[in-house]
């Protein structure tokens, strides 16, 4: 399907809504120790909630999932409609945001899975070599924060999922401790704390709550185990969901009863800044590792994106960003491009942090969702790599590495089995349907080049030709 056509109707009614929204009366600089929340769900497409995340694209809002609470917190702030995760599959999303890095740079490009053997055995190419955690060595931003501002206090809630001895040993006070998916998977969270997101919750809210009696600033990151698989949800959450109608392209009850338990969650912790006279001077930001998986629904559950989870299309990697605070002008709009690794920047700078490592790749987004006169991310390069040089059978993905050049709007796929490319063009193509590689060979050709300098600059890890492959035996056709 193209949507070009329903984009073109809808600009002049989207007219109404700003791309940024200036707001110079308040500057959070200003105050030297504000508050960071940093909200992160787990496998949350961009148009699997009932946020209209672009205004231009009625399919970026879902048709029967309802998060209002999610839809409060954006029109309390700023939502991003070009936000990405750095990677489509989750321990490389988080590790990235720790650091400010690349998957790429971070040579961590599969989630941690040494029981798979068959990823990695017998296919046309052999994947690269991958970490399987976070190396100590890495700076991460709790870890700057604590050598530069050492009244502060951080922790961590939920998800982890990238080894190394846990969040604590990783410049965190405080955590649940090195958790993967399976804590958010067990079945003993029913019928109370499914995905257990009331009781990270609650941790969440008792820790801010002695930080705040305890007059320390913090940085708390609430990672969510919900909407991940398996689906988990209150009994009168299935009740709700299961007593409404359906929409035309989402009507997975199962998943709307979770995706609503997840947002009451969410409402709970906003309902916990407000009671403890924090909002003023507390940034939250909210966004999602990576998109969501297939579903039965009539229609992708991401919207109107190719692609899922585990995919380098952008149903796997465009994703829902929110961000509140100080000076952010109330249900304000940006069309610039950000990624997952901008966070770490940014909260540096709002805690006046210049230590930076010099790897860094992300940047600042505070211009931005400052009102700026003329707003952008300031980064090494205007240019975002999503390197998955790995095979998912289940999904149907096999090694592929995209370029997309924040400036056009074009991005560039390239396959490794066979070194073919496509390209498309986001600006009117936004489910990735009309492959211009053909006819527009000079521009492919010049973004292969930079696709090419990104990870020599890296020094990416890179898929190589298998030489024991046998055809007669691959795994992907299994």
């Amino acid at each position: 399907m193209r949507i070009s056509s329903l984009i073109n109707a809808l600009r002049l009614v989207a007219l109404c809504v700003p791309m940024v929204v200036a707001c110079a009366d308040v500057d959070p600089r200003d105050a030297k120790s504000p508050n960071i929340i940093l909200i992160l769900t787990d496998d949350q497409g961009w148009g699997a909630t009932s946020l209209l995340v672009d205004p231009e694209v009625p399919e970026s809002r879902s048709d029967y999932f309802r998060t209002p609470n999610i839809e409060r917190l954006a029109a309390q702030g700023m939502r991003f409609t070009r936000a990405y995760a750095p990677h489509p599959n989750c321990s490389p999303s988080r590790a990235s945001i720790q650091t400010g890095r690349s998957p790429a740079a971070l040579h961590f490009t599969d989630v941690p899975r040494p029981e798979a053997p068959e990823l990695y055995v017998g296919n046309r190419l052999n994947p690269p070599r991958t970490l399987f955690e976070l190396v100590r060595e890495e700076r991460t931003l709790p870890e700057l924060i604590k050598a530069a501002r050492p009244e502060y206090r951080t922790a961590h809630f939920g998800k982890w999922h990238l080894g190394s001895g846990g969040p604590e040993e990783h410049g965190f006070d405080a955590s649940d401790g090195d958790t993967k998916n399976r804590e958010g998977s067990d079945s003993r969270n029913l019928p109370d704390d499914p995905k257990r997101s009331f009781g990270l919750t609650r941790r969440s809210i008792d820790w801010m709550r002695a930080q705040v009696s305890g007059e320390h600033p913090f940085f708390l990151q609430v990672s969510h185990y919900a909407v991940h698989q398996p689906i988990q949800f209150l009994a009168e959450s299935g009740e709700s969901s299961l007593g409404r109608p359906r929409g035309v392209r989402h009507q997975n009850a199962g998943f709307a009863a979770m995706s609503h338990d997840l947002d009451v969650a969410i409402g709970q912790l906003l309902a916990a800044v407000d009671e403890l006279g924090i909002t003023d001077e507390t940034w939250i930001l909210f966004t999602s590792d990576n998109g969501t998986y297939p579903t039965p629904d009539a229609s992708n559950i991401n919207g109107p994106l190719r692609g899922f989870k585990a995919t380098i299309w952008e149903g796997g990697v465009r994703v829902p960003f929110i961000v509140r605070g100080p000076g952010v002008e109330a249900n304000s709009v940006s069309r610039v491009p950000l990624i997952g690794y901008d966070i770490l920047p940014t909260v540096c700078e709002l805690l006046s942090i210049e230590d930076l490592p010099a790897v860094l790749e992300g940047g600042s987004f505070l211009p931005v969702v400052l009102g700026a006169d003329s707003p952008r991310i300031e980064r090494r390069r205007n240019r975002f790599g999503f390197h998955w040089p790995h095979y998912q059978h289940s999904k149907e993905t096999k090694p592929s590495t995209a370029w997309l050049d924040l400036a056009s709007g074009y991005k560039l796929h390239y396959f490794w089995e066979d070194g073919h490319l496509e390209l498309y063009d986001l600006g009117v193509d936004l489910d990735e349907s009309d492959d211009l590689a053909a006819k527009e060979t000079e521009r492919a050709s010049r973004m292969k080049s930079e696709l090419d300098a990104f990870l020599a600059d890296v020094d990416a890890w890179l898929p190589t030709p298998n030489p024991d492959f046998d055809a007669a035996k691959d795994p992907a056709d299994r």
